[in-house]
């Protein structure tokens, strides 16, 4: 399988599974506030991926993973029932294997996915509690999220640091020029608070508190790549 039928696999996946926990949840949960989302429901979150993907299909991408862009989905069906915003959902997602590369530069399943994984574990906590994206979904979510990260620590050109995932593989980041004649640093966590963590869903204590070799702040300076920051208090889930 491509890369790009992986993505877009997945991504139809995780339509599946957070339609799924939308269409089960209790009524109370569909207005709750989402922790990780603080300014969306459950049924917000719903929209804006509903909204994210007619974007996509539509070509709307202008000011693209902006505040307001991502708004103005999150309250596009805000007179729809959950059926209703499944079904827009479904339909606009079922059009991607047809969409080829994006004027951003890939498939829109492949933009697409971060962004719908990302939520699917913000909702989880609410919807579904004790129960977390499946560790595929997790891995395929960090290759690009690392990817991102790679570029921002190069372009500040910090020391190289290996990031341990321990439940999955490691990965070297930063500047290989940099401090060329010392071993790299290394920082240890799991895969899911990395992949947590990439995405805009950890502290930089939370961060901070992972198995650091030397000095964390030499890379979490740096922040996280657009459009993620990480939120000032801990974020658990």
């Amino acid at each position: 399988m491509s890369g790009d039928d992986a993505h877009l696999a997945a991504y139809l996946a995780v339509v599946e599974r957070v339609t799924t926990l939308e269409r089960d949840a209790e009524p109370d949960r569909l207005d709750a506030i989402v922790p990780a989302c603080p300014d969306w429901s459950s049924r917000q979150v719903l929209s804006h991926l509903a909204g994210l993907a007619e974007d996509w299909v539509r070509g709307n991408l202008d000011d693209y993973a902006s505040d307001a862009w991502a708004q103005t989905q999150a309250d596009r069906f805000a007179d729809h029932s959950i059926g209703e915003l499944i079904a827009a959902w479904q339909q606009a997602a079922g059009q991607f294997g047809r969409l080829g590369p994006s004027p951003l530069g890939a498939t829109p399943a492949r933009w697409a996915f971060g962004d719908a994984v990302t939520h699917e574990a913000d909702l989880r906590p609410l919807l579904a509690p004790c129960t977390r994206v499946p560790s595929d979904a997790v891995a395929l979510g960090l290759q690009a999220a690392i990817g991102r990260w790679r570029l921002e620590l190069g372009a500040a050109e910090v020391a190289p640091l290996d990031v341990v995932a321990s439940d999955l593989r490691t990965w070297q980041v930063g500047d290989p020029e940099a401090r060329a004649d010392q071993a790299a640093e290394t920082v240890t966590t799991a895969a899911y608070e990395l992949f947590r963590a990439l995405y805009g869903r950890r502290s930089r204590a939370q961060m901070e508190a992972w198995t650091w070799s030397g000095d964390s702040s030499i890379y979490l300076d740096v922040g996280l790549a657009y459009p993620f920051s990480r939120p000032e208090s801990d974020l658990e889930d």
